[in-house]
């Protein structure tokens, strides 16, 4: 038997503890890179000073997004119902604009994005995320206008960015209640 707590070897897996073997702690100390020789907390497999703690198991709940700061590592960004209303959005873009195969396709699925968003956000009742996704979605759409404008060249029908938006909601409404959609009106 070995005569002090200090002189355990590393491949000692308990301790003695008020005449008891119990569990050792299995973290190495800061000082010298041993082993830790503090009886592990029961359910632990560390002490209380390596960072068990009874009150608190550590992480939160399964799925808990508290921690999160941004989007940047998150696995998806919309769920399923969500995901059907930015297709048939997209949709509703592509139809009313001719995309090209490059910026203005990202234009669009970002306009599709944040209205969605919005979308979501109205539902919510949550303001201030209304307000900075009007803000994304119309910058988009006035992108989007901007370069269809530029390769235009018979000035068809003009509409504001907001009316665009106003026929767009209309629309997807009409579809994701089953009710047949509402055209943007034609002067």
């Amino acid at each position: 038997m070995v005569s002090s707590k200090r002189d355990l070897p590393d491949d000692q897996d308990y301790v003695e503890s008020f005449g008891r073997r119990v569990a050792r702690c299995t973290a190495r100390m800061k000082k010298n890179g041993r082993r830790c020789t503090l009886p592990a907390v029961t359910g632990y497999n560390v002490c209380r000073m390596h960072g068990a703690n009874p009150k608190n198991h550590g992480g939160g709940q399964p799925k808990n997004l508290n921690g999160m700061t941004h989007g940047a590592y998150v696995k998806r960004l919309l769920d399923d119902q969500d995901r059907e209303l930015f297709e048939g959005t997209f949709e509703a873009i592509r139809k009313d604009f001719e995309l090209n195969d490059s910026t203005d396709q990202i234009q669009a699925a970002m306009a599709a994005f944040y209205f969605t968003r919005w979308y979501r956000a109205i539902e919510g009742k949550a303001d201030a995320a209304i307000g900075n996704f009007d803000v994304l979605l119309r910058k988009q759409l006035e992108s989007l206008k901007a370069t269809r404008a530029q390769r235009d060249t018979g000035g068809g029908q003009q509409t504001t960015p907001a009316e665009w938006a106003v026929a767009l909601l209309e629309s997807v409404r009409g579809t994701a209640s089953g009710k047949p959609s509402i055209d943007k009106p034609e002067d």
